[in-house]
């Protein structure tokens, strides 16, 4: 039993070692979402010209422009951003007058969060660089090719987590 045990962890041990080994780092996936993200970050800021709305706060931004006052949670399901830290940004952004609260018409134990003047004003002048900001970053692929790259992100994305009733 004691010789099973020992063949079993050194094959183990053996195995990590040998994957660490033949690790190729540029063909994984988190080094090269790593690369992407800050690819990303310093073509937003160079692009945008500002240092005051981030990429997540544009996206907050957007959702409530596009969709108009929204609770807090369905904002994070919206925009995909966990509560705690879509908490801290409405803190922020509240101070900063880019977004209000309003209490909800239909509950007033609940609030509404909508888009401000300042807010919509920063935005919109931030809009054209973002849009243009998405050509740059697909710009390396084919055209024809540049719909499916963006359909396998958002499947990479959107997977349910491995143990979940729907992952694998």
């Amino acid at each position: 039993m004691s010789a099973k045990k020992d063949t079993k962890k050194g094959m183990k041990a053996g195995s990590a070692e040998d994957l660490a080994r033949n690790w190729q780092l540029e063909g994984g996936i988190g080094f090269l979402l790593r690369l992407l993200e800050a690819r990303y970050d310093g073509l937003y800021q160079s692009m945008t010209r500002q240092t005051d709305i981030t990429p997540r706060q544009f996206g907050l931004l957007m959702a409530l422009y596009q969709l108009g006052p929204m609770t807090p949670s369905v904002l994070a399901d919206r925009i995909s951003c966990d509560r705690n830290t879509l908490s801290e940004m409405l803190k922020r952004m509240t101070a900063r007058r880019l977004i209000s609260k309003k209490s909800h018409p239909e509950d007033r134990r609940s609030i509404q969060v909508q888009i401000a003047a300042k807010g919509e004003e920063a935005l919109l002048a931030v809009v054209p660089a973002a849009a243009e900001l998405q050509s740059v970053m697909l710009a390396p692929l084919r055209k024809e090719d540049r719909a499916h790259f963006l359909k396998c992100l958002l499947a990479i994305a959107k997977a349910p987590p491995p143990g979940s009733p729907n992952g694998a």
